[in-house]
């Protein structure tokens, strides 16, 4: 999928990455016992990469139909895919755990801090996966006709 002849997918990746990464740094900050308004930053950083994502995941998928089914292209595509599907399951329940009313705060405030430094790290793993496919494969990359 391209807009004016540029690919879509690696355009919109960088605003999940980007608010994950807010997400995450401020998760851990709400995990030692920061003010309310970290708690709101990571609240709104972490849903807005919620949203990003599955603009940037439904634009992969339009992405996916051009790689030849029985390559290697599509074998790292699929871990991509697997991977940061994964990361934004961690992500969610960073965000449902930082909007329960448990009772105990602290134990959720942990939890929300281990969901999102796993989602962190394996979006790392997930961005290095779709950096092999476009510098590596050359998938969304305009080739000269």
């Amino acid at each position: 999928m391209r807009i004016f002849g540029h690919p879509v997918h690696p355009m919109l990746v960088h605003f999940p990455v980007a608010f994950w990464t807010v997400a995450t740094g401020a998760y851990l900050w709400v995990a030692s016992d920061a003010g309310e308004l970290v708690v709101v930053i990571a609240k709104l950083a972490n849903s807005a990469g919620l949203i990003m994502a599955i603009v940037a995941m439904f634009a992969g998928l339009l992405e996916l139909r051009s790689i030849d089914s029985d390559s290697d292209a599509m074998r790292v595509a699929i871990w991509h895919m697997m991977t940061m599907a994964t990361v934004w399951v961690c992500f969610l329940l960073a965000l449902m755990l930082s909007i329960s009313t448990a009772p105990d705060r602290a134990v959720m405030r942990f939890g929300e801090a281990v969901c999102a430094g796993v989602g962190f790290l394996l979006m790392a793993v997930g961005g290095w996966l779709g950096g092999r496919l476009i510098y590596e494969f050359g998938i969304a990359v305009k080739k000269d006709t």
